[in-house]
């Protein structure tokens, strides 16, 4: 990518500097020449060659370049009027009458070389753009190998408004024993529905009312493998493949189904539905998916669960949505059988009452205040190694209002809503910059954990904003390291892949965030330049209880070494999990176990702490 610093011909900054001091050299060389020649013909020839300089240094080095020039050759004509008025020097009246007219030229010529830039910029924007297309495309190609599917037709008829729904299922990553979409097919449609609902909230004035929610039901067949041992592979594939079909004629046309793993499928639907219509829907799905097992297992009694999951009250991650829904699945089922205690999923979130049915006006003034009067201030989590050594901090965005600590995924999707994101994505970078200048005085080995969000990544000027708040915080930026969102990451890989790549050439590190929280997968690790993986809280808090747990974390984790990426372990709140984590090799740990956050004006105290 082109930087927007003027420059046509020279973009690496070293040599940049190194062609600008040889060619003021050059000048002040060949100026020194005019003024102790006293041959006529070599002040002239001298002239000349100047005068081919200037042109060149406004030519090949940018706005800088022209107005060095440009300050030379008004030395020049000075030194020329002083030789004509004082010594009157025969050769003056030419010279002076050749600087002008090489700054006449120089700038017309700056004038066309800024609308050339402009241009080649355009240009270069315009391959940026179908570049980022053409590997969209690729990726999309590569994902949506098939198109048939297992569609409700006769329920469709002839209902222009059910386009959408055969749209989206004949692109699909499709399940090859089924024929329904898969897992990335259903996770990727939730993001797309996302992403196309906060575009269209930005350009809303009153966002809440131009959102349009959508709703997965997450069902299961509970007792999988023993049913599975007891009836064999074979057969199970078949009670699989009638639980898609029955699903699949009982959702309404424009529900999106997928199966996600053994007799695990996913209904993903948009239409409105009041909580009694929600639940009345699940149970027919469940009867309906029951239904494939009625005659073929007599003896056997196969129970199905279901759990829901909203955007956005829930999640505004795709893959999130997918576990929520999943893991209210698992305590249905859990209750069930008399192993868990049934709890409320509609436990108010402090701080929804602040943003809720506000205009874009009303909630860009909100956080306005928030910046001016410090309701919006950062935090700093310290992260140490296994021998309890600080390596760095990790920088938090906190809002306070009211005397209500709003959390992030709150006010981050109001400021998402109302088209905030980059004022707020801002803030946060030129604080968290600062805050590693401040660190690196004290221990210059200590780095800088920044969360960075997609909608950040994919503005066309990140990456000079970001150089710019660099120079202003002088921060060093080999100590920076950029925590990339797992979740939204994955389904926007193809957007913001050149701009990740560009900041890595700068020394700037990246860490793939939030993994375990959605649906993780390692795939997507090695066409990343990440070096640090850090694992979610959620992941790893059941650590202590579930054997399963610690072997897939001990897994990660051997994985991750193997092709030389440091992990992270976030959340770390109890130090039964801090030993098992260090016992299985994890490198860093934050959490409460660990330390709290703290605010800037504690570093000093706090690093010389615990040197």
């Amino acid at each position: 990518m082109r930087k927007n610093n003027g420059r046509l011909f020279i973009e690496n900054d070293v040599a940049y500097v190194a062609v600008v001091f040889v060619s003021v050299i050059l000048f002040i060389g060949f100026i020194a020449l005019q003024i102790f020649s006293g041959i006529h013909a070599t002040r002239i020839f001298v002239g000349v060659a100047l005068m081919f300089l200037s042109f060149s240094m406004n030519v090949f080095e940018g706005k800088f370049g022209f107005y060095i020039s440009y300050a030379l050759n008004f030395v020049q004509f000075m030194i020329y009027t002083y030789e004509y008025v004082m010594m009157k020097n025969a050769s003056a009246p030419i010279l002076l009458a050749m600087t002008f007219v090489t700054m006449v030229i120089n700038m017309i010529l700056q004038y066309y070389v800024i609308k050339l830039a402009a241009k080649i910029k355009g240009i270069e924007d315009a391959k940026r753009d179908e570049r980022g297309k053409a590997i969209r495309k690729e990726l999309e190609d590569q994902m949506f190998s098939r198109t048939s599917l297992i569609v409700n037709y006769e329920a469709m008829g002839n209902n222009q408004g059910l386009s959408e729904a055969i749209g989206r299922n004949l692109n699909s990553s499709i399940d090859p024993l089924t024929t329904l979409p898969g897992r990335d097919a259903i996770t990727e449609r939730a993001y797309k529905l996302i992403r196309e609902d906060i575009s269209n909230m930005r350009e809303s004035e009153n966002p809440d009312q131009v959102c349009r929610p959508f709703t997965i039901i997450y069902l299961a067949l509970d007792h999988f493998d023993n049913i599975t041992r007891s009836i064999g592979h074979k057969s199970m594939d078949l009670f699989i493949q009638s639980m898609a079909h029955r699903l699949r004629e009982a959702a309404d046309p424009t529900d999106m189904v997928a199966r996600i793993d053994d007799a695990d499928f996913v209904i993903l639907f948009r239409r409105s539905l009041s909580p009694e219509s929600e639940k009345k829907y699940a149970d027919k799905l469940v009867k309906e998916a029951g239904r494939a097992f009625a005659a073929g297992i007599d003896s056997m009694n196969a129970s199905i669960f279901y759990g829901t999951a909203h955007y956005p009250a829930d999640s505004r991650h795709g893959g999130e949505l997918i576990a929520i829904a999943e893991e209210r699945m698992s305590r249905a089922a859990a209750v069930a059988r008399g192993e868990a205690e049934d709890i409320s999923e509609s436990a108010s979130i402090p701080g929804e009452e602040i943003f809720k049915d506000k205009s874009k006006d009303e909630i860009i003034a909100i956080f306005e205040r928030a910046i001016t009067d410090g309701s919006f201030h950062m935090a700093y989590q310290p992260c140490f190694t296994a021998e309890r050594k600080l390596t760095g901090f990790e920088s938090f965005l906190r809002f306070d209002k009211n005397g209500v600590s709003v959390p992030p995924p709150v006010f981050l999707a109001a400021a998402e809503k109302a088209g905030y994101m980059r004022r707020v994505g801002g803030f946060s970078l030129e604080n968290s910059l600062s805050a590693l200048a401040t660190i690196n005085k004290i221990d210059p080995e200590l780095t800088m954990n920044i969360n960075i969000s997609n909608y950040q990544l994919r503005e066309p000027d990140f990456i000079q904003s970001f150089q710019n708040i660099v120079s202003y915080t002088d921060c060093n930026v080999k100590n920076l390291v950029l925590d990339l969102q797992e979740e939204s990451l994955i389904s926007s890989l193809a957007d913001i892949r050149m701009t990740i790549e560009e900041l890595a050439t700068t020394g700037v590190k990246m860490a793939l965030d939030n993994f375990g929280r959605g649906y993780s997968s390692f795939n997507a690790i090695p066409l990343l330049p990440v070096s640090v993986l850090k694992l979610d809280g959620n992941f790893t808090s059941d650590l202590a209880t579930d054997p399963t747990v610690r072997i897939l974390t001990r897994s990660a984790i051997t994985l991750m070494h193997d092709i030389d990426i440091t992990v992270t372990a976030t959340g770390v709140g109890q130090e039964d999990q801090f030993d098992i984590l260090a016992g299985s090799g994890c490198d860093r740990f934050q959490g409460q176990f660990m330390g709290s956050a703290i605010p800037s004006d504690e570093f000093e105290e706090f690093i010389s702490k615990h040197k």
